[in-house]
């Protein structure tokens, strides 16, 4: 399997700590995973922005779901 290395900033390495810590796992297992997760993904790139399509079934969010989730309200 070929292998690369991506170097992060301080602050992205913290954010990954942070998210990997609320789930249980380790960082380098967090990350590789959530990697695979995008690389298996089926994702277009529009004006250089991925796009992920959703899951079948998958509940869209409102504009007032957005809002709501900005200002730190659950959904």
């Amino acid at each position: 399997m070929p292998t690369t290395t991506i170097t992060l900033d301080a602050a992205l390495k913290a954010r990954l700590a942070n998210l990997a810590s609320q789930t249980g796992q380790q960082v380098d297992e967090f990350v590789e995973a959530l990697l695979r997760r995008v690389a298996e993904a089926d994702v277009r790139f529009d004006r250089g922005v991925p796009v992920f399509h959703p899951r079948p079934g998958a509940r869209a969010l409102t504009v007032e779901d957005v809002d709501r989730l900005v200002d730190g309200h659950e959904a």
